[in-house]
């Protein structure tokens, strides 16, 4: 099984990660990751939740679907 080589720069040298450096950068990696998937998801929820409303409040007012996808911008 071959592993990852995870290489930074510093001050133009190149410098491979080994033991807890490699070890807390994968790990920061993964918890970044995890962090723009969880802002991805509220995006989204926040995206739609949006359109809900205001396919709700459009129709509400009488609005064609053309109209409110105009409003949508979609």
């Amino acid at each position: 099984m071959a592993t990852e080589k995870i290489f930074i720069g510093i001050d133009n040298e190149r410098i491979e990660l080994t033991g807890v450096e490699k070890t807390a950068f994968l790990e920061q990696r993964a918890k970044s990751q995890e962090n723009q998937a969880l802002l991805e998801t509220e995006y989204q929820a926040k995206k739609q939740a949006r359109i809900d409303a205001i396919t709700k409040l459009g129709q509400a007012s009488g609005l064609t679907t053309e109209e409110i996808e105009a409003i949508l911008n979609i």
